[in-house]
């Protein structure tokens, strides 16, 4: 059949056949400089790291230096380039190298047509080039509840795959406004999700599994209204979305842990789309669920020998898809046949392979065949075994030696009863039946239930039922039983649970504390689905202290070993905390269609938890770039909660953003009823953080209504030390609006002396933006107290900072608006004037900054203008009151 070539200068690279050609001659080169040669080329778009490269030709990353060295000095010879001219391959310093060179992909057959017609050769290897199918998919973007599902799949797939066999027994994109072009931003075209199925807690564990779903949730706090006509009653400062991402990628690195297997039982109506998608199993390799041409009762082999076989293939050097990735992308395809998933478009590139397994019992044996195939091959494998599992191991291993690669050497020393059931366990799990897998190891011999594999299992269990106490209990006291030299991946995948439990409490100390053990176990295992998690996890814990730089190297690496072990889901999560890592850097225009293209594949995969979080991130990150209508028309399509979510904790962060959205346009009775209902609903011990958050949404409501004593009582509430330290942005912020309250109600003194104390707190806290909200905070005092000169000083520095750290529109609206309002009261038209030329685009949606144009227009002359800006103020206040602007 016809295949793909690769064509550079005078080469011709068929990877099917595994030859290189040069002109027509073969060019000799050694398997290992061919795999990285074709590595290279495949993953064109990108630098390619050492440790990867490493991994993709040799299956690991502990491999010398020096090796990877000289096997791309034989690549370069071969090809006539060197480490100076660097033609085909370029050493990227201190990473490793990329494909640099031109080149076109054809078919057999087409370079006589290519020949023939120039023109034709250039239109054919273009479209070539935009459709390679061997090309791993890049993306352009972008989640603590993403760790706990990942976490769980990989211990699951460690203890599983390669066991001796028991004997036979009964979206459309969102656009993307920048700071110096403020266009609304349109809520992302996503269908209408259906409701979550609840996850079912295992055994004895249901009080904990009611109550531990996910960490908390941060969440914007949103603008009140601008202050218009005296008595003045302090305005609300506005609640900053970058201030989600705290607790947000708290959320998204725990979500790639706990959601990674339930979320293939989380379905949604996917959007029609004519053109067909990208592939989003981009593995060499993928395994779909067996055929059981058998009784009912054996149907647990269905995902249990698809999860088998692709654990042995990846142990044979064969990068494999994710079970939990495939059983996901599958269920958008639940009525297609099996057979024809091997052929269907969309599912996985043309490269792929494609293995269907089909299992029946004939005369007492077990008959398997795989059924492989891509674009240019077919392979056919059949075995016989006295038990289903040994047959499917047996017909890995001939497909591994038809395919290149070595079996796995795997010792047979465990128990049949061990290796079965944890295939049943496993198969339990991935068809989201937790209850199931709980029962089957509760049902287990007593012996068997405390081997340590199977208690790994039950704590993964646990983990995804929410009993994270139970998580704790039990893997302590198991790692006191596997010390490292007895069984350094078992111990590393125990660890990666345990720390995935800590970070849902809200631990990342502890957390961190297990990664690093984690992540020093691992590091040159073949656990690249554990490794990737362990890494994350770390990556997230890095966030959390602002250390950016670790983060992004953590989550790069992350990245890279959730691709090694086929993982789109685990790809996805680590996009998603690095979207949210762009929002804390207070880059959120940057963030948007990272987060945009993260919540497409998001729900492409199925993964009902993650798309939600992802949908309520955009309607946040709408909310920085003052698009508040779009925001709340984004979150609109995860409303009402508990119809797309089984997780209390994204429930709340849901509610939060909707009353946020509805504030701020001027929905002010709405949004209160779902403070109240929040209040009413969480839990004071499980949900402090986002009590504390709404008791700030609070204050803000009450300075919406106009009532200053009230909302600095409540923004003092609110400045908890578990604000401090869940959300140090929103604690600024209510601390902002704790001193617009007393000035507002006449205490001058007390704001005085509150206003030192932020400026104290800051300089203890040091970090740009939260220094020029305390020169935000200290220039309204000034103005409060008639010192207009050091207030005008302090409100251009603030700006200054603003300026610098990124001209986020929501911060730049939150300076110039009582700026602006000084510069009137002094008479200063001009220079109020040229203020609110930054923030006149945003007059339209945004209650502040159609304030600052109701006052550059007070001045004698402009009573139209004037109207016409009241008009629409007034339009946005909706139910707030309006109030003059910093008296």
């Amino acid at each position: 059949m016809p295949h793909l070539h690769y064509r550079f200068g005078e080469f011709d690279l068929d990877p099917a056949a595994r030859e290189l050609r040069r002109g027509t001659e073969r060019v000799e080169l050694p398997g290992s400089a061919f795999d990285g040669l074709v590595y290279l080329i495949a993953q064109r778009d990108r630098a390619v790291g050492r440790d990867e490269l490493m991994a993709a030709i040799w299956g690991r990353a502990d491999v010398a230096d020096s090796l990877l060295g000289q096997t791309l000095v034989r690549l370069r010879r071969a090809l006539g380039d060197n480490g100076e001219t660097q033609q085909w391959i370029r050493t990227v310093p201190r990473f490793g190298y990329r494909w640099v060179g031109e080149l076109r992909e054809e078919m057999p057959g087409e370079a006589e047509a290519v020949a023939a017609d120039a023109a034709a050769a250039a239109a054919t290897a273009a479209g070539a080039a935009t459709t390679a199918a061997i090309a791993v998919r890049s993306t352009t973007a972008t989640a603590a509840d993403a760790v706990a599902a990942a976490t769980a799949a990989s211990a699951a797939t460690a203890t599983d795959a390669g066991q001796p066999g028991p004997k036979a027994a009964a979206a459309a994109p969102v656009t993307t406004p920048t700071a110096a072009a403020p266009a609304a931003v349109a809520a992302p075209e996503v269908p209408a999700a259906v409701a979550a199925p609840p996850v079912a807690a295992a055994p004895g564990a249901a009080s904990e599994a009611a109550a531990g779903a996910a960490p908390p949730v941060a969440d914007p706090s949103v603008p009140t209204a601008a202050p218009l006509h005296p008595p003045a009653p302090a305005a609300a400062p506005r609640q900053r979305p970058a201030a989600f991402l705290l607790a947000a990628a708290a959320f998204a690195a725990a979500l790639a842990a706990l959601l990674f297997v339930h979320l293939a039982g989380s379905r949604r109506t996917a959007a029609p789309d004519a053109a067909v998608p990208a592939a989003l199993l981009t593995a060499p390799a993928l395994v779909l669920p067996a055929q059981v041409k058998t009784g009912p009762e054996w149907e647990w082999l269905r995902l249990g020998l698809m999860d088998l076989i692709a654990g042995r293939l990846r142990r044979g050097d064969l990068a494999t898809a994710a079970s939990e990735s495939v059983v996901a992308v599958l269920r958008e395809h639940a009525d297609v046949p099996a057979e024809a998933l091997l052929d269907l478009p969309g599912l996985a590139g043309a490269d792929s392979l494609r293995i269907l397994p089909e299992v029946e019992q004939q005369q007492g044996r077990w008959l398997l065949r795989l059924h492989a195939r891509d674009r240019s091959r077919r392979f056919v494998v059949e075995t016989r075994a006295d038990d289903a599992i040994s047959a499917a191991r047996e017909a890995a291993d001939i497909l591994l030696l038809r395919l290149g690669h070595l079996p796995p050497a795997q010792p047979e020393d465990k128990p049949q009863e061990l290796t079965e059931l944890l295939q049943r366990t496993r198969a339990a799990m991935l068809a989201d039946q937790l209850q199931l897998a709980g029962e089957l190891i509760a049902r287990a011999d007593p012996a068997l239930r405390e081997r340590p594999e199977i208690v790994l299992r039950q704590a993964n269990v646990e983990l995804r039922a929410g009993a994270y106490l139970a998580v704790e209990q039990r893997l302590l006291h198991l790692l006191d039983q596997i010390p490292p030299e007895r069984d350094a991946e078992l111990r590393g995948r125990a660890l990666v649970t345990l720390a995935a439990s800590y970070i849902r409490r809200e631990r990342p100390a502890d957390a961190e504390r297990y990664y690093e053990e984690a992540i020093q176990l691992l590091h040159g295992s073949t656990a690249s689905d554990a490794l990737g998690i362990a890494l994350l996890g770390r990556g997230l814990v890095a966030t959390l202290r602002e250390d950016y730089a670790s983060a992004m190297s953590d989550l790069g690496q992350a990245r890279g070993e959730t691709e090694t072990a086929g993982n789109p889901l685990g790809t996805a999560q680590v996009d998603l905390n690095l979207a949210l890592i762009e929002v804390r850097r207070l880059r959120p225009a940057t963030a948007l269609p990272m987060l945009v293209d993260v919540a497409a594949r998001f729900e492409r995969l199925g993964a009902q938890e993650e798309y939600v979080f992802s949908i309520a991130s955009i309607a946040e990150v709408q909310q920085l770039l003052l698009d508040h209508q779009g925001a709340l028309a984004t979150i609109a399509r995860c409303w009402p909660p508990q119809e797309h979510s089984a997780n209390p904790r994204l429930r709340w962060k849901i509610s939060l953003v909707r009353a946020e959205a509805l504030l701020e346009t001027g929905q002010v009775e709405a949004a209160d009823q779902l403070a109240q209902s929040i209040v009413a609903g969480a839990d004071s011990n499980l949900d402090a953080p986002a009590l504390a958050r709404t008791t700030l949404l609070q204050a803000r409501l009450a300075a919406a209504r106009g009532d200053a004593a009230a909302s600095a009582g409540l923004a003092r509430a609110a400045l908890t030390p578990v604000l401090q330290a869940n959300d140090s942005v929103r604690y600024v912020q209510a601390w902002l609006l704790q001193l617009r309250g007393l000035r507002g109600s006449g205490r001058l003194a007390e704001a005085a002396q509150e206003t030192a104390r932020l400026g104290d707190w800051v300089k203890q806290h040091p970090a740009p933006w939260r220094q020029a909200y305390a020169d935000l905070a200290q220039a309204e005092q000034y103005a409060a107290e008639d010192r207009h000169e050091p207030a005008l000083a302090r409100f251009d520095q603030a700006l200054r900072l603003i300026d610098a750290a990124g001209a986020i529109p929501d911060d730049v609206v939150e300076v110039i608006q009582p700026y602006a309002a000084l510069l009137v009261r002094d008479g200063r038209l001009d220079q109020a004037r040229a203020l609110s030329a930054r923030i006149a685009p945003w007059s339209e949606r945004d209650l502040r900054a159609a304030t600052v144009l109701v006052q550059i227009n007070s001045a004698p002359g402009r009573s139209e203008a004037r109207q016409s800006a009241e008009q629409r103020a007034l339009q946005l206040a909706g139910e707030r009151r309006l109030i003059q602007a910093q008296r």
